[in-house]
């Protein structure tokens, strides 16, 4: 009894290495909400691991990130850089095999002085190129002391 435990473990921990999904990518935004008042450009860094194949209809996985809201200049005064390290939970449904929508919702952790973090969320839209390539557009929001936003463009690479 403990051979075929062992043999099932086995089994499905390969099948579970079969069907994952690692994405990595970079976007650029425009602040909006409360950011757009003290930043000028928004920036981020996106690591994606989705514990289903890419060819599914939906996938499930976990995102970690980095973003940059740039601080803007009021008169006279500098704002500093506002920077956030996103961790959450990702769900997309593909469309067509090559739409894709979803949310992504979990945390961000303030990282510069200042700033606790709050909630995350991020609803985006995806079309995919050549089965290794995502071009998206998202609206992202971080709820601080201040809601950060950005309306975003990014590019997501398959590994």
């Amino acid at each position: 009894m403990k051979n075929v435990f062992y043999i099932l473990l086995f089994c499905l921990f390969g099948v579970s290495l079969h069907s994952q999904t690692f994405k990595i990518g970079g976007s650029i935004g425009l602040p909006a909400v409360d950011a757009a008042d003290i930043s000028t450009l928004a920036i981020g860094i996106d690591a994606y691991y989705y514990f289903t194949d890419v060819d599914a209809v939906v996938e499930i996985g976990a995102t970690a990130g980095f973003r940059n809201f740039f601080g803007d200049e009021i008169a006279g005064f500098a704002i500093e850089d506002a920077q956030f390290l996103p961790l959450a939970g990702a769900a997309r449904i593909k469309l067509f095999g090559v739409l894709s929508g979803g949310l992504d919702v979990g945390y961000a952790l303030g990282i510069s002085d200042g700033l606790d973090g709050g909630l995350y969320y991020r609803p985006v839209v995806g079309l995919d190129l050549a089965d290794t390539i995502e071009l998206t557009a998202s609206f992202e929001g971080i709820s601080d002391a201040a809601t950060w936003g950005n309306f975003n463009v990014g590019v997501l690479l398959e590994f």
